[in-house]
């Protein structure tokens, strides 16, 4: 007969054979699925290294779990690595929630141990459950396909053994194998929104569904081998869509595309540009907005113009605004300040003023010339090099070039001698926004 000990190690060991190298770094909290996880990599022949983390967020506990922690490395004749934290100095460093404080420093340290010990994996214990909890955490929040597959055994250098096993099967194991755990009164207590789907939502699932556990995780499953094949037309999507410099043209795949949206939020999900934010760039675009910039959450910086979000480099990556000012004919000093020019009054009727970069193809009419020429054939005139040209604004009312920053002022709106007031239009210079 097969036990559930019998059933864990074989499916183990195979996970392991599948991996090249066994030196193994092992998160071990002390709970019930580290040391199932740590016990059965030892039991497998694997060299493991464990590792806790104290954060020190409840007081004696936290000083309980390292102490049972170093007690089952002992025992399982482990070496072990700790580390004390402080959780809330880092939250206020990087503004983030505690549960993204923990996670980042965990998984950095991990890292460092890992090289530091020329370790080939991180395992870390996370299993069915954990996996089903946050398949039904994304969806609430909102999220795509990659966002309802589910954790992977393998991630990197993460990997997670037992990823296809429940708490329960885990816990089964530990006691067969004769080990403590202790128990973590946080997880208890369903204050935050992982907690309330184990500890409420999950078991009133449960009871009307008993197979819940089996057919979510089958559903993650499935959706993996979807966004796979999702990935895989992404990459043929991006090539019509995106040229040589990254630049999306957004309207032109709107026209195309029942599936723009969904292709859109691909594209950019990895610049860290969510759904919501997509939302708004469909609709500036289809609005005809140009200047607006979006910002990822790891710092990267789009501009749309007429329909097509440009990535800005981090030299461009600063606010800058228009201001305009009603003044009097008299403060008319133009030439003296190259991010400063003046029109008539009437340029702040109809359509409103926009800033953005300089496009191929842009043309401007010149004031005191015929005609028209190309914004390109001013810069290359003024030598101006490539990257220069990408951080020179251009104002711009509607499709008409009114003002080519520091360079050439259009002839629309131009100021009359006899006009009592008029407009100043200042571009306040590049301010770094990080």
């Amino acid at each position: 007969m097969i036990t559930a000990v019998d059933e864990i190690e074989y499916s183990v060991k195979s996970f392991l054979r599948e991996i090249d190298g066994c030196k193994i770094i092992v998160g071990l909290s002390g709970g019930a699925d580290s040391v199932g996880l740590l016990a059965v990599l030892m039991s497998c022949g694997a060299h493991c290294i464990a590792a806790h983390c104290n954060f020190g967020l409840r007081g004696k506990e936290s000083d309980r779990d390292m102490n049972h922690a170093i007690a089952v490395a002992d025992r399982l004749g482990v070496r072990y690595e700790t580390v004390h934290f402080d959780v809330r100095a880092y939250m206020e460093s990087h503004k983030c929630s505690l549960e993204t404080a923990c996670r980042e420093l965990r998984y950095s340290w991990f890292e460092n141990i890992r090289k530091a010990h020329s370790a080939h994996w991180i395992a870390v214990a996370h299993h069915r459950d954990d996996n089903n909890e946050t398949l039904l955490l994304n969806l609430f929040r909102g999220t795509g396909v990659s966002g309802l597959r589910g954790m992977r055994p393998i991630n990197g250098k993460i990997i997670r053994p037992l990823l296809k096993f429940t708490r329960k099967e885990i816990e089964s194991y530990v006691a067969a194998k004769k080990l403590d755990f202790v128990t973590d009164s946080s997880n208890l207590v369903s204050d935050v929104s992982r907690n309330k789907i184990r500890n409420i939502i999950m078991p009133c699932i449960r009871e009307s569904f008993p197979n819940a556990d089996h057919t979510i995780n089958l559903t993650a499953d499935n959706l993996y081998s979807a966004d796979s094949f999702i990935s895989e037309m992404i990459d043929k999507e991006k090539a019509l869509w995106t040229d040589d410099n990254g630049n999306i043209n957004v309207i032109k795949m709107m026209q195309k595309r029942e599936s723009a949206m969904f292709i859109l939020y691909e594209l950019l999900k990895p610049k860290g540009i969510n759904a919501e934010q997509v939302r708004e760039i469909a609709a500036a675009s289809q609005a005809g907005v140009s200047g607006r910039r979006f910002y990822g959450k790891d710092g990267n910086c789009w501009l749309l113009n007429r329909g097509v979000l440009e990535p800005l480099d981090a030299a461009d990556n600063y606010d800058t605004e228009i201001i305009t000012e009603i003044v009097s004919i008299s403060e008319f000093t133009p030439g003296k300040d190259p991010y400063i020019e003046f029109f008539d009054l009437s340029i702040l009727e109809g359509e409103p003023l926009c800033l953005r970069h300089w496009q191929q193809g842009d043309r401007i009419k010149p004031f005191g010339m015929k005609g028209s020429r190309l914004v390109s054939d001013i810069m290359n005139d003024a030598k101006i090099g490539i990257a220069q040209k990408k951080r020179t604004w251009i104002l711009a009312k509607g499709a008409e070039i009114l003002w080519v920053e520091g360079l050439r002022r259009g002839s629309a709106y131009p100021v009359h001698p006899k006009s009592a007031e008029i407009v100043r239009v200042h571009i306040e210079p590049a301010r770094n926004s990080k």
